[in-house]
């Protein structure tokens, strides 16, 4: 019999894991899989319930007005979830989504094992959701080193898997070009908040091309922002690698791509901005000194953080034009080895615990969880 795996990603980042674990998987056993997804999962070939950028909203009073829709939504994922009735749910990063779905579900039919991938960042702030994740999940995978402990100790079953990036991005002796990159977000609100700096400050910085890396579905928006048409537009994820691999520098927001960035070995200015709402209730909580996952991991300042006043133009183009980039290159050499548990990759890591996991006798045939919804 083919086990079932239901799998949800909520936001580009865990659509990029996603995809990793479903063609792992594919390689590894007979799986059925079904769920929610982006490009990435759909590429892999998931045939996701519904568009994740639905649900993909950064901070808090960003959410306000669309609170009723994704109630509407975790509702419809709870039922989809029923229907197929599988053996493992495996939920990725999206904490506010994913986290009430794996509640109703533990609640309707808690023989289907509960895994999480991406631990919520507990040790910047809301430590107390360790708590409540070790009493909804049976297995919690962490992408860093340094994240288990804060779950162990609640008895939650946790295990470092290591980050899928370092399978795709990798650095190269390559000389540099005079290209810099603009990485907005993958966010309709981050690209509206942050390009229009972007753009401002790469006036006056010295290049040859300035290229904005960004997912297929923005690219319209961002066309439309656009003053001048010289500026290239990227989306495939081949020659994004190979950009990151040879450009000078990147103007990026803060979040996945600057892992991918320095391991590619390219420079970085990172930058962010909320409503000042969201950014004062979130400065009130928040214990880390750092916003950058790459300087997170390294407990260090490695590349330059602008954020909320200081991400404007003339910040950026100042601190641009004085990077020291021999200092980044050396520091991103360190990461790769914090990304890895052992000599196995993190996808092949990642699906053999979801291949392995152990299954309880179903608590509801797929009739049955029919008749609940």
């Amino acid at each position: 019999m083919k086990k079932r795996l239901y799998i949800i990603a909520g936001e580009p980042s865990g659509d990029f894991l996603g995809s990793f674990v479903i063609n792992k998987l594919k390689t590894m056993h007979d799986f059925e899989i079904t769920g929610i997804g982006g490009k990435f999962m759909e590429e892999a070939g998931l045939k996701s319930l519904f568009d994740i950028n639905e649900i993909s909203i950064a901070g808090i009073t960003e959410i306000i007005p669309h609170i009723l829709k994704i109630k509407k939504l975790i509702n419809f994922t709870v039922n989809s979830i029923l229907k197929n009735v599988p053996h493992v749910l495996l939920t990725i990063d999206s904490p506010g989504f994913c986290f009430r779905v794996a509640k109703l579900i533990k609640k309707k039919n808690p023989s289907i094992k509960l895994i999480h991938l991406v631990a919520p960042s507990v040790w910047a702030w809301r430590s107390k959701r360790a708590v409540k994740l070790a009493k909804l999940y049976d297995h919690l995978l962490t992408l860093f080193d340094f994240e288990p402990k804060y779950f162990i100790k609640h008895n939650l079953k946790t295990t470092f898997v290591g980050h899928p990036a370092i399978e795709k991005f990798e650095n190269s002796d390559n000389v540099k070009s005079n290209t810099v990159l603009l990485l907005p977000g993958s966010r309709t609100q981050e690209i509206k908040l942050l390009l229009p700096i972007f753009l401002e400050a790469v006036k006056s910085i010295d290049t040859d091309r300035i290229v904005i890396s960004t997912l297929p579905h923005l690219k319209p928006l961002i066309k439309s922002m656009l003053v001048s048409q010289k500026m290239e537009i990227i989306s495939d994820e081949e020659k994004k690698a190979a950009l990151y691999r040879t450009a000078k520098l990147a103007i990026v927001s803060s979040g996945t791509a600057t892992l991918q960035l320095a391991l590619s070995g390219c420079p970085m200015v990172v930058c962010y901005r909320l409503s000042w709402i969201s950014y004062a209730i979130i400065r009130a909580l928040v214990k880390v000194d750092y916003i950058s996952l790459v300087n997170i991991i390294l407990n260090h300042s490695v590349v330059p953080e602008l954020i909320q006043n200081d991400c404007n133009a003339d910040f950026i183009t100042k601190i641009a034009n004085s990077i020291d980039i021999e200092f980044q290159i050396e520091n991103f050499k360190k990461l790769r080895t914090r990304l890895m548990s052992g000599n196995i990759p993190p996808s092949e890591k990642i699906a053999q615990i979801v291949k392995d996991t152990e299954v309880a006798p179903y608590s509801a045939t797929i009739k049955e969880a029919e008749s609940v919804l």
